[in-house]
């Protein structure tokens, strides 16, 4: 009841906006709830962000480095970016080409001080969940009140977001090569860590036999 309408609902652990809904009032609500439980046993409600942009960037690294692509402005001409805008595309007659069937613009057309901001939470977003490897973050940008949220963090992006490095002149086989170098220093760092303890807690333990009388049937 704290939170005003328009409201985004969403299933907390799917992607691809499935069954994701906007709700204008109380009635959309419960039946934008009632779509979402059929794929979630934890639903999200949030307050919609208004005069909306989608942005995405690229993060490449690991806690130590950060590299960054170049940031992606995504398009709809429905209330929010659906499944078919991003992977039906062109329709039947040009077929599906993924999220690059999306509509976008590449470089977003954002401002110098949003552009900052992106990169700067995306690179503080990275190192805080501790991700490796290669990764896109969506962002939804309220472009009136000049405010950034992350929507969502893509651990395994679609062909791991090779068209946001591509116009910074990274192509996909040195984004591949770097992820295989980070996967094998964190191998070898790994190596080094404690895994188990040499004091084994159930030695002397020898099972349950003749305590029936103490535990009951």
């Amino acid at each position: 009841k704290s939170l005003k309408y328009p409201l985004i609902v969403k299933p907390a652990t799917l992607g691809s906006s499935v069954g994701i809904s906007s709700a204008k009032n109380k009635k959309e609500l419960v039946e934008a709830i009632n779509e979402a439980v059929h794929y979630d046993y934890k639903i999200v409600i949030e307050e919609k962000v208004e005069n909306l942009t989608e942005v995405n960037i690229s993060v490449l690294g690991n806690y130590e480095n950060q590299k960054l692509s170049e940031i992606e402005e995504v398009f709809t001409d429905n209330a929010l970016l659906t499944y078919e805008d991003k992977y039906i595309g062109g329709g039947k007659k040009t077929g599906s080409k993924g999220m690059a069937s999306a509509c976008r613009k590449i470089p977003a057309d954002i401002d110098a001080k949003l552009r900052k901001e992106v990169e700067s939470v995306a690179t503080c977003a990275f190192k805080a969940m501790g991700l490796r490897g290669v990764v896109r973050i969506d962002f939804l940008v309220d472009k009136k009140k000049k405010k950034v949220y992350i929507n969502e963090i893509n651990a395994c992006p679609g062909s791991l977001s090779f068209y946001l490095w591509e116009p910074i002149d990274r192509s996909f086989t040195s984004v591949l090569d770097e992820m295989i170098n980070i996967a094998i220093k964190d191998y070898k760092k790994n190596q080094n860590k404690t895994r188990s303890l040499k004091t084994n807690i159930l030695s002397g333990f020898k099972g349950l036999k003749g305590a029936k009388g103490k535990f009951g049937k």
